[in-house]
């Protein structure tokens, strides 16, 4: 019993390693609205379209600066 207790305790001895990981910059974090369709015609549709297509190439390119600081990160 005494051995086991040996064992057990010998095995904290080593200190622990502590890891830092760096948290993402807020600003590629923020709140992106997103625009309400309130249009009544085909045209409203189209004009509408644009715009989810602006709204989503702002999100694509929020990913991709998140995924640059993620490569610059790890070549550190």
């Amino acid at each position: 019993m005494l051995l086991l207790l040996v064992m057990l305790l010998s095995s904290c001895s080593n200190q622990i390693e502590t890891t830092h990981c760096l948290s993402i910059p807020p600003v590629l974090l923020g709140h992106l609205n997103k625009t309400a369709f309130s249009g009544r015609t085909y045209g409203d549709v189209t004009q509408y379209a644009v715009i989810l297509k602006r709204e989503r190439d702002m999100c694509l390119n929020r990913i991709d600066k998140i995924r640059e600081w993620q490569t610059e990160d790890l070549n550190k």
